[in-house]
């Protein structure tokens, strides 16, 4: 087969016609060459619309591949004594406790950490109040909307509200 014999073919009407040959034989290939060139072209373009519609049909009948999606943590449940604002009751274990809450890690090295903002942070130690410390994180969220934005803010205020102001020098003098 020469592209000699089709000189008013495109390129991608010629490789059709390679196409053709290949699934018809030589056969369709003798008849192509004996056509007019408004004939060679309108037999080519049929065939390449046949061409599209199968490879269409045979993509529709293929099932997709499943998406990979990626792997999401399990769900783990972390458990913390909810600090009350009761006389006697540690602020600052309640509060280291929710930092190590804050700062775990996922399970494969490199992972992030999995409360990983701050909005999260804020939210699981307000989740982690009980009693009178509760009474006043919601009281003062309600009065002043946006004052616990980050965990060291509400952790700060925390101190604030619920430790006496001579704490430090009684822990000291014990």
């Amino acid at each position: 087969m020469d592209r000699g014999e089709f000189p008013h073919l495109t390129d991608s009407q010629f490789e059709s016609v390679r196409k053709m040959v290949g699934i018809f034989g030589g056969d369709a290939l003798r008849s192509l060459a004996a056509a007019t060139p408004a004939e060679q072209v309108e037999c080519i373009e049929a065939f390449d619309t046949y061409e599209r519609g199968l490879i269409a049909h045979v993509q529709g009948m293929q099932t997709p591949v499943a998406e990979i999606k990626p792997a999401q943590p399990k769900p783990l449940r972390l458990k913390v004594n909810p600090y009350e604002g009761k006389e006697g009751e540690n602020l600052h274990f309640w509060v280291r406790e929710v930092e190590l809450c804050n700062d775990l890690q996922g399970m494969e090295p490199g992972d992030a950490a999995l409360i990983s903002t701050e909005r999260l942070r804020v939210a699981f130690a307000l989740s982690n109040l009980g009693g009178r410390a509760k009474t006043w994180a919601y009281t003062r969220e309600a009065t002043t909307p946006g004052c616990f934005t980050t965990w060291a803010q509400l952790s700060q205020q925390l101190r604030a509200a619920f430790l006496s102001a001579n704490y430090e020098y009684r822990q000291r003098s014990r």
